[in-house]
């Protein structure tokens, strides 16, 4: 049984994988609607290696049946948000059990 299963009471309207065409412009594709989630607002802000600090202001929790990507588009309640970090977290077991999607 999943940690985290029980808490996944909220939901995103879509979430939308990308490819470029040869001009490198994005074209985003819905690959899952009306997905379950644990949705957390928060302002977490992270130095990379390069650097460059990143600010995220959403947490996701997903089930590892949701495939995410990096630079995957987000929607919820009609404000678009893009994937930037994905930890996946495991059981007691060393199961996946859930992924947390950094947004912002």
């Amino acid at each position: 049984m999943s940690i985290i299963s029980g808490l996944l009471n909220q939901s995103v309207t879509s979430i939308s994988s990308y490819t470029k065409d040869v001009y490198g412009d994005k074209t985003y594709t819905v690959i899952y609607s009306d997905v379950s989630c644990r949705w957390q607002e928060i302002l977490e802000e992270e130095v990379l290696a390069s650097g460059k600090v990143v600010t995220y202001t959403v947490k996701v929790f997903l089930m590892p049946s949701i495939e995410v990507k990096r630079g995957y588009k987000v929607i919820r309640d009609g404000a678009n948000f893009i994937v930037r970090k994905i930890n996946t977290l495991c059981d007691l077991d060393g199961e996946i059990d859930h992924f947390e999607i950094y947004l912002n």
